[in-house]
């Protein structure tokens, strides 16, 4: 983490002083940095998931439902870091779309997960 800390200080500080000198490559330096913080933190996750899918086995709960539950965490990873860079190039309106856009596939993904709760609440009920 401090790796990571210390990286993003760095290209920020770049990025801002080559900024005012050539944009383009202030820009560049901005972009290119958060892709490589965004697959350290991709590398991290690798040690989540294994602690998910302990917690999966114990529990119990389908493995249908866990790939599910990760889907949607992965979803809002994905568009939380493009949105940020979108943002980060200047475009606020590309970033706003690709989080409506993550809303909805976060959305469709969990459909199967509240049509199996309304079904459970209906057998309780009948």
């Amino acid at each position: 983490m401090i790796q990571a800390a210390l990286f993003g200080i760095i290209a920020s500080l770049a990025a801002m002083k080559i900024k005012s000198i050539r944009p383009e490559i202030g820009l560049a330096i901005g972009l290119v940095s958060g892709m490589i913080l965004a697959g350290y933190a991709l590398n991290e996750m690798r040690e989540v998931l294994e602690v998910f899918e302990t917690i999966r086995s114990y529990s119990g709960i389908p493995k249908s439902y866990f790939q599910i539950l990760l889907k949607l965490i992965g979803i809002s990873f994905l568009c939380e870091i493009t949105s940020n860079l979108c943002r980060d190039a200047g475009q606020e309106t590309i970033g706003k779309q690709i989080e409506l856009i993550g809303k909805l596939s976060i959305l469709a993904v969990s459909l199967p997960i509240f049509q199996a709760f309304l079904e459970t609440v209906q057998e309780l009920l009948g």
